[in-house]
């Protein structure tokens, strides 16, 4: 089978297949990330991130790719509530600020 597109979803991600000089083959996701992260730059100083009630806090938009390759490369899911903890520490790391779309502590 040659390279190509084996499906693009609606957010943005799109995987492919790679062949390999072995005859394996590799499953490549990608997405672009720049509207993404110029939306979370916008934010960051847009207000402090709670609604008018000031019931609910924006916080942070984390690429579904970074998700995904969390998921891979650490072993946990940042959609799963007993990994909250563990997503807490990754927005309130200054290496991630990018991802916050307002300020302060988790």
């Amino acid at each position: 089978m040659s390279e190509g597109l084996l499906h693009a979803s609606a957010c943005g991600v799109r995987h492919y297949w790679r062949p390999q000089a072995d005859g394996s083959a590799l499953i490549v996701s990608e997405q672009d990330t720049a509207a993404i992260l110029d939306f979370n730059r916008a934010m960051a100083t847009e207000n402090d991130g709670y609604t008018p009630s000031r019931d609910i806090r924006r916080a942070a938009s984390i690429p579904l790719i970074l998700v995904a390759k969390w998921l891979q490369e650490e072993g946990w899911n940042a959609f799963d509530p007993a990994c909250s903890d563990r997503l807490k520490k990754k927005l309130n790391d200054p290496d991630y600020l990018w991802l916050r779309t307002a300020p302060g502590r988790l």
